[in-house]
């Protein structure tokens, strides 16, 4: 008789990710994951607004006050940087961050429910292969 392999899980609270990501201790590519983590629907998707994410690390100028958002190429690299870690799944963008689905469950929603970004994306580009208008880019 062989062993069987348990693979337990546990639960988490997606506020407690948040609250990490908003720790700039951290690189940045974790902060953006643990945006993610914190966001996530059942679907495993987390969808932002062009530039939101960029707004959620904002720093303060302490002499001016001015509230500057992160670069949009730092956001980019600590997507890229995070997918290849293994925190977020290919895929993922400044528009929807997705958690990996063989590590994580559970969210807001219904697990099958289409992800509005990617659903456009798939539509835009089977219009592409069709050599149709792509006026409607991300």
């Amino acid at each position: 008789m062989t062993a069987r392999r348990e693979k337990p899980w546990a639960r988490h609270y997606q506020h407690i990710w948040h609250e990490r990501a908003a720790d700039s201790r951290f690189p940045l590519w974790a902060r953006v994951a643990w945006l993610a983590y914190g966001s996530h629907r059942a679907n495993g998707h987390a969808n932002y607004k062009a530039g939101e994410i960029a707004l959620v690390f904002s720093r303060v100028n302490t002499a001016t006050g001015e509230v500057r958002p992160e670069d949009k190429h730092n956001i980019q690299r600590a997507i890229k940087a995070a997918i290849a870690s293994g925190w977020l799944s290919e895929g993922s963008s400044s528009l929807c961050l997705v958690v990996p689905a063989h590590a994580v469950a559970g969210g807001m929603g219904h697990p099958g429910e289409v992800c509005k970004i990617h659903e456009r994306r798939a539509k835009r580009s089977i219009r592409q292969s069709k050599g149709g208008s792509t006026s409607d880019s991300l």
